[in-house]
């Protein structure tokens, strides 16, 4: 009986000690749930007080936009070089010692004035050569055509000196443009670029002696991408910004719109025209040119600095009753600093555009300007 009462102690010390643990594990199971739910109600009171007391601080200083309906355009904004209206080398169209150079460099230059003049000495020599050759042939073909009225020559010596004549006449013509061609004339009005001529150059014929631009207008090449093509086919003119001279803004017409690509990049070549009668526009200087590609007649705008993101969406606090009320927003285009909300706000809301950072829901605000123009803060 002893030995029975001493076996049922010894298997529940057995099974007491192989409990232990799990009772050693149960006991901080539940001590870590309690001590997990008073840390999270201690967290969410803080929470509380800490909005509590934000909403009894001073309130911050807001500056405030009314937001209205207005005109707002979608750009593209493209970067553009520009070139002169005409760029054209002038050639040699004779061969000779070039012996005058009456224009310099820089200078405007006219249709038909003078830039190179080659020696003409052979030119001449050929031409007084073949009008003494034409001179002789006419008195001949005068005696030999008596003779034949008379019976005393015959029909084909006529013909003979016929021919000869519209030989020598052939060649004193191109006599006298060969002469011509060493005086070298501008083909265009323009100024004068370069001169690669020089005096005493052996010129041969096509080679290049002087550059003409055309710069009293000027090309802006821009390149359209593919997906925008559509929206400046109907294009008649664009603004353009060249930052080299002060950010000058000037207005381009349309000139040309290429119906294929130039390139792999599906780029379309638009060229505009930009007069440039103080020549201060140069060839070869970047631009920018802005194409109006959608214009959207009332639609609420505000400044792209006033929107807060809240993971993917986005948020702007609104004034009411001096109290800073967090209002999501849709937004939509974006034309420089401007942005245009699509749903969220409603005419007449006053949007806290300075000061909204320091923001939180339901805080105290004191307005201290309100503007209908965000430009008025700058």
């Amino acid at each position: 009986m002893n030995q029975d009462v001493s076996r049922t102690k010894t298997r529940v010390l057995r099974f007491l000690w192989g409990a232990f643990p799990w009772f050693i594990v149960i006991i901080l199971f539940i001590f870590i749930w309690i001590l997990y739910g008073n840390i999270k109600e201690k967290s969410a009171r803080l929470v509380e007080e800490k909005k509590a007391a934000i909403k009894q601080e001073v309130s911050i200083q807001v500056v405030t936009l009314t937001v209205k309906p207005e005109q707002f355009e979608e750009k593209l904004n493209l970067p553009a070089t520009i070139e002169s209206f005409e760029n054209l080398w002038v050639k040699s169209q004779a061969s000779g010692q070039v012996v005058s150079i009456p224009v310099k460099e820089g200078q405007m230059v006219q249709k038909g004035q003078l830039v190179v003049e080659l020696d003409s000495r052979d030119y001449t020599s050929r031409l007084e050569r073949i009008e003494a050759n034409y001179k002789l042939a006419t008195i001949e073909h005068d005696r030999m055509t008596e003779l034949y009225k008379k019976n005393s020559a015959a029909a084909n010596e006529i013909d003979k000196l016929d021919a000869q004549l519209k030989d020598l006449a052939a060649q004193m013509k191109e006599a006298k443009l060969a002469l011509e061609r060493t005086k070298i004339t501008a083909p265009i009005s323009g100024r004068l670029n370069e001169i690669e001529a020089k005096i005493g150059d052996s010129m041969p014929i096509d080679k290049p002696v002087a550059q003409i631009l055309q710069i009293g207008e000027v090309k802006v090449n821009v390149g359209i991408p593919e997906s925008d093509v559509s929206a400046i086919m109907d294009l008649e003119e664009a603004d353009i910004i060249i930052d080299a001279l002060d950010k000058l803004k000037v207005k381009g017409r349309k000139f040309f719109l290429s119906r294929q690509p130039g390139d792999m990049a599906r780029v379309y070549s638009l060229e505009l025209l930009v007069d440039n009668p103080d020549g201060r526009i140069l060839p070869g200087m970047f631009a920018r040119v802005e194409v109006v590609k959608k214009v959207f007649k009332d639609t609420l705008v505000i400044p792209l600095y006033s929107v807060i993101s809240q993971g993917n969406k986005s948020f702007v606090y609104v004034e009411n009753n001096n109290k800073a009320v967090k209002r999501f927003v849709e937004l939509g285009i974006l034309n420089g600093w401007m942005i245009q909300v699509k749903s969220g706000l409603n005419t007449g809301d006053k949007v806290i555009i300075v000061g909204h950072r320091q923001l939180e829901d339901g805080q105290s605000v004191k307005v201290i300007k309100t503007v209908t123009d965000a430009s008025e803060i700058l």
